[in-house]
């Protein structure tokens, strides 16, 4: 085949091949010579090169007090298939594919292979070398070192190898380098996984790499260190003064001491060191806990429903997703879930401190502050990842710096807050003393003003005492006559309510319906409590006018049947009803009576229940003379200027019923008419409890 020079410089320059391009500048500079016979010379040598060869130079590891990067005196093979073995690339035929590298080893994203190969050499045989590369998150490194004849020596490590099967048990990945004479030996390394693929490559002589792990070890210990610290520092403080604050950020604190325990590699090497998998879960679903838990921190901390309600919902809508976002981890749906949610959720915490520091909150300045550290770390090393910016100590470690400082600063915001508030709670309460003071002072005028009209009213009662006792048999006179209108009104008023209860059963069962059987439901129940009114009124009077049977008293069957015949109250199928019989109580009444009297109690208790879980407990109770009937609630309660009047008729202690007023009268009245007594406890917004004693002797 005939080649033309200039055909020959052409395809030169078209396959760019570094080494046969040095040949072609050599052969420019021989031109000038002017003689054919050269230039011919320099054809032949050049066509017998193989054309497909790529020379590479060997890095001699001269100097053991030097820490040797060796970025730039690499070749690399990206291997988008991910199929390619150590006997394919080895090859000679493959060593063309291998493009030198001039710059850093940064391939940010990529998901590909990467076959990195070197040439080394060392000076003095007797020194130990190793190549290690200082990426804890890289998933699966495989080094090999050329063995004559033939042979390969491999080791292997990665952040999915078990601590056990790497030659040098580290955080990063280490080869150690068998070199035994000054020849050149052949260096492979195989990188793979889904992480970053941006990292350095350095050849450190084996003191000097343990001088390194131990700074290494110093430094991640003082920032587990200060974690620690700040841990039982806020815990400390959380069980003396018992603030959910504290609580929210020691969870914190916790998520950010196992995120950066499994991405520095510390955890995966001391804490499971032969379960990698674990380090992996840990790291990547704490991510979604810490955006949920920061979020509720930075609510209660900041008061954002306070300042922004808009913010408010924003952060809290965090929680769900925190917990989609370990889902999705732990599924294997999207491993990435955890810290794509983290990166949104640092933004959230930064726009909800400087929107609450413009609207007012002064404590939102420390928050700003320590996130702002916290982001420029995250955001150097997110640039590393991607390739931007070098791999070097600032991008590499300034995200712990943050997250160090960031956990001080809070720490530090928190007790400031605590300390603030502590402060206006003091003067608020000097403040609420001078105020009693200045009242007591006045109440005391009052007292001797009181203490003055007291013995005037006192002087004045002595003269009408002996009035008042002739008012008393008046009293009792008129009582006389109101038991008789009230047993005539009440047999009176008995025929045509039993006619309006039979009309609605009727009207019940012939009405479809249901916004009328709603309206007829609602007026059996008012009749069935104007039934049990007039029964009250006739069983309280009817003593004066006919002797009424007694008979032993099942309280058990009693206090069922008293419970069912209420069941038209509204709420009252929300009622938890608890019932407390004294068993063999041998008790002879008059059942009428006690129906009464129980039916108010429970009646009452059902109307004025106001509580998420309401009750009403009966307790039957002897105590040798007596027998006890306590019905206690957790409903509104009376309030206490009412309570001296509850007894009388017509008096009702809330606006908010529509009860008659005689409830409670015609109760005490049969009380009275079994010898018996009746009292009560209640408190506002807690419930009441009454309780009545009737003699084991009962005689009208």
């Amino acid at each position: 085949m005939t080649l033309t020079l200039p055909n020959f410089f052409k395809e030169i320059i078209e396959r760019r091949d570094p080494a046969k391009i040095d040949i072609f500048e050599f052969v420019l500079s021989l031109m000038h010579l002017k003689t054919k016979l050269v230039i011919k010379l320099l054809i032949v040598i050049q066509l017998s090169l193989p054309l497909t060869g790529v020379a590479q130079d060997t890095f001699e590891l001269a100097d053991s007090a030097k820490s040797y990067r060796l970025d730039n005196h690499v070749a690399v093979f990206v291997d988008h298939s991910d199929t390619t073995t150590l006997a394919t690339v080895s090859a000679p035929s493959f060593q063309s594919k291998f493009v030198p590298h001039r710059t850093n080893l940064t391939f940010g994203y990529l998901k590909a292979t990467i076959w990195i190969k070197m040439s080394l050499k060392v000076a003095h045989p007797s020194t130990e070398w190793y190549l290690e590369i200082p990426a804890p998150f890289l998933e699966y490194v495989d080094f090999y070192q050329g063995a004559p004849p033939g042979k390969w020596i491999q080791s292997v490590s990665g952040y999915y190898r078990p601590q056990h099967e790497r030659t040098v048990k580290h955080t990063g990945h280490i080869m150690e380098l068998h070199l035994k004479d000054t020849n050149a030996t052949t260096v492979y390394i195989r990188i793979s996984g889904q992480s970053p693929k941006t990292f350095p490559l350095y050849a450190i002589e084996k003191e000097r790499f343990t001088e390194k792990i131990r700074r290494e070890d110093v430094g991640y210990g003082i920032f587990f260190g200060i974690l620690i610290v700040m841990f039982f520092y806020n815990l400390f403080i959380y069980l003396t003064i018992r603030e959910n604050n504290y609580l929210l950020y020691i969870c914190t604190i916790i998520c950010t001491f196992l995120i950066f325990a499994s991405a520095s590699g510390y955890a995966g090497r001391f804490l499971w060191p032969e379960h990698p998998i674990i380090n992996f879960y840990v790291g990547r679903m704490t991510l979604g806990i810490l955006a949920a838990i920061m979020a509720l921190f930075t609510i209660k901390f900041l008061s954002v429903k306070l300042y922004s309600p808009a913010m408010y919902f924003t952060l809290l809508s965090l929680v769900p997703l925190g917990f989609i976002a370990c889902v999705l981890v732990a599924t294997n749906i999207l491993s990435s879930a955890g810290n794509n949610l983290i990166t949104i959720s640092a933004v959230l915490y930064m726009t909800a401190g400087i929107v609450c520091r413009m609207k007012g909150n002064q404590f939102a300045i420390y928050y700003i502050a320590a996130w702002s550290i916290y982001l420029t770390g995250g955001l150097l090393l997110t640039l590393r990842n991607s390739g931007v910016l070098n791999f070097n100590f600032w991008t590499t470690h300034f995200v712990e710096i943050g997250a160090a400082l960031e956990t001080i600063i809070i720490a530090f915001a928190l007790a400031d807050q605590y300390r603030r508030l502590r402060k206006e709670k003091e003067e608020v309460q000097v403040l609420a003393l001078k105020l009693q003071r200045e009242a007591t002072g006045k109440l005391e005028l009052k007292v001797q003003e009181r203490t003055r009209q007291l013995s005037r009213a006192n002087s004045e009662l002595q003269g009408t005492l002996e009035k008042n006792n002739e008012q008393t048999k008046i009293i009792e006179d008129k009582n006389a006559e109101l038991d008789a209108f009230f047993y005539r009104i009440s047999h009176d008023l008995k025929g045509p309510i039993a006619s309006m209860l039979g009309l609605c059963m009727v009207a019940r069962m012939d009405i479809e319906d249901e916004k009328a059987l709603t309206y007829i439901e609602q007026q059996h129940g008012q009749i069935t409590r104007l039934n049990h009114i007039i029964t009250s009124l006739v069983n309280l009077t009817q003593l004066n006018h006919a002797d009424i049977g007694k008979q032993p008293i099942d309280f058990t069957r009693l206090i069922e049947e008293c419970i069912e015949s209420l069941r038209a109250l509204p709420h009252h199928g929300l009622i938890q009803f608890r019932q407390e019989v004294e068993h063999g109580i041998q008790f002879t009444s008059e059942w009428a009576l006690l129906t009464g009297i129980l039916q108010n109690l429970i009646e009452n208790a059902i109307k004025y229940s106001q509580r998420k879980s309401p009750y009403v407990s009966i307790r039957v109770l002897s105590n040798g003379s007596y027998v006890v009937i306590e019905v206690e609630d957790n409903g509104q309660g009376i309030a206490h200027e009412h309570q001296d009047r509850i007894f009388e008729m017509f008096f009702r202690a809330t606006q908010n019923s529509s009860g008659t007023g005689l409830g409670l009268y015609i109760l005490k009245r049969s009380v009275d008419r079994l010898n018996g007594t009746v009292s009560f406890k209640s408190s506002p917004g807690v419930g009441s409890t009454f309780t009545v004693k009737l003699p084991l002797i009962s005689e009208l």
